[in-house]
């Protein structure tokens, strides 16, 4: 029971240090959100990407038996062709052949088949949507026709040309402004906790307690509105008599001195 207790204290502590720092939490929230959003749709260089696919047709036996060990040797041979496809040997020619200024591209341009598949799907991300449709096409090219060279492939068919993507895969604007909220609001509520930590006054008679002390007295708070238009009463007869009493045993004391 005294430990729900003491939970209850720790959540209605966090939830009052929370509203009062909600000024700094919606301050950063709204500070990295517009770093975010200036970075995403006026910073961040957008990415598109192109995909064609190939097949290369490998040879077949008539025999049962010979063709299953032919089918699982063809799809190592589908996961060697992915990696000439994205070898230097390959690339070099398509920055040659574009005329490209920068190898840049290279590290972008993958070559990928799903499982016990035939088909290869070449995909490539660059910051222009023309181009990445020009090295998709032109890397499916040259690598059918230099199969037969490096692999000893006579038979490579494209199945599908690249297609012009206008739609940037990155950056996501939403997702971006997502984790931009996140972030300053997470940064916001730190700020909250790390304030509160480093405040060493005492601002309440709880906080005298929770040093484990014990509190003597409270000077309740009073501002200058509280004494405007504040009607004076007379003293009584017995308040006189004191103040007149305590005049004059000060006068004699002076006196004396």
């Amino acid at each position: 029971m005294q430990e729900k207790s003491e939970e209850s204290i720790n959540i209605a502590a966090i939830l009052q240090l929370l509203r009062k720092r909600v000024a700094l939490i919606i301050i950063s929230t709204l500070v990295v959100t517009i770093f975010g959003g200036v970075y995403t749709f006026f910073i961040a260089t957008p990415s598109y990407t192109a995909t064609t696919q190939l097949v290369a047709k490998l040879s077949q036996s008539d025999s049962s038996a010979e063709y299953a060990g032919q089918v699982s040797g063809n799809i190592q041979m589908t996961n060697t062709i992915n990696q000439v496809i994205v070898s230097p040997v390959i690339l070099d020619q398509v920055e040659t052949n574009l005329g490209l200024t920068s190898d840049t591209f290279q590290s972008n341009v993958t070559a990928t088949n799903q499982t016990n598949s035939q088909v290869i799907t070449v995909s490539v991300k660059y910051s222009n949507p023309y181009t990445a449709q020009k090295i998709a096409d032109e890397t499916a090219r040259v690598f059918s026709n230099d199969a037969a060279k490096l692999l000893n492939i006579t038979n490579v068919s494209i199945l599908a040309e690249a297609k012009v993507d206008m739609i940037p895969v990155s950056p996501r604007p939403t997702l971006y402004m997502i984790i931009s909220v996140l972030v300053g609001l997470l940064i916001g509520i730190a700020l909250a906790f790390l304030i509160d930590a480093l405040d060493n006054k005492v601002n309440s008679e709880g906080d005298v307690e929770a040093m484990g002390l014990s509190v003597l007295g409270a000077t309740p708070f009073a501002s200058e509105s509280d004494f405007n238009n504040k009607v004076v009463e007379p003293l009584n007869v017995k308040e006189k008599e004191l103040t007149t009493a305590q005049t004059n045993l000060l006068n004699n004391n002076e006196r004396r001195n």
